[in-house]
């Protein structure tokens, strides 16, 4: 069964049409590439599947419970329920400058789930050590480099132990040295058989870790397909233009 279901998704900022008609589903495991030119319409649709924005029509199923139907949202309670198993890694960050590493990750249980103790302590120390930032567990992220601190990132979106995880340009952010330490966490990720829907301008890892890639432009799905179809024999005249542009 499909763990995410999209049919006829449409957002509006006022005038402005972001996306039209977005239809797509994913299933357990998959690991989903989102590519295509800024302002195509990528970030807000991973932010409309965890409620971040909300939608001006179309409805959102996931893991087989409904968020949105034909536009209309279930109540406030569902709502959180079906978001929380979800986790959203974003481009900036977001990690809280006040508190430690390891504080980072341990807020959003105390606060959402009321967890405490040593199970907490051992939890994030075993997700840290995953994202090969254990060390740095007492650091404050003033201190860390980019890359760091989008693993620990990783990390705390981790902790809330999602079933899907959303990634909002993770590397756009960082230079190519930290980028690759921050895949290499994806990868991880991705072989651990982590559902994963990245919205991303590294074709690289497109092209050699995605199940599927998706190519939005315009606010719609063009084009989707296997990263060996969609890369090596792109049906629309848009996906070529933009992976042309892409491999310059």
């Amino acid at each position: 069964m499909s763990v995410i279901e999209v049919q006829n998704l449409r957002k509006n900022f006022g005038s402005l049409e972001v996306l039209r008609d977005v239809s797509f589903s994913v299933e357990k495991g998959d690991v989903v590439a989102i590519i295509g030119s800024s302002g195509s319409g990528k970030s807000t649709l991973l932010r409309c599947l965890i409620d971040l924005e909300t939608v001006s029509g179309g409805t959102i199923v996931i893991d087989g419970r409904t968020l949105c139907r034909d536009g209309a949202y279930v109540s406030v309670k569902e709502k959180k329920a079906i978001t929380l198993g979800m986790g959203m890694v974003f481009q900036h960050f977001n990690l809280y400058p006040h508190l430690s590493v390891i504080q980072n990750l341990e807020i959003a249980p105390r606060l959402v789930k009321n967890r405490h103790g040593s199970e907490l302590r051992e939890q994030a120390m075993d997700l840290l050590t995953k994202v090969g930032m254990a060390d740095r567990a007492n650091e404050m992220p003033g201190r860390l480099s980019g890359g760091q601190k989008q693993r620990v990132a990783i990390a705390r979106a981790l902790m809330m132990n999602p079933d899907i995880l959303l990634f909002d340009e993770p590397t756009s952010a960082l230079d190519p040295e930290l980028t690759g330490e921050v895949l290499s966490v994806m990868r991880d990720l991705a072989k651990d058989k982590m559902t994963m829907l990245v919205v991303t301008h590294e074709m690289a890892f497109a092209r050699d870790v995605a199940s599927r890639v998706v190519f939005m432009d315009g606010g719609v799905i063009v084009e989707e397909g296997s990263p060996a179809e969609l890369f090596t024999h792109p049906k629309h005249g848009r996906t070529r233009a933009f992976l042309s542009r892409a491999n310059d």
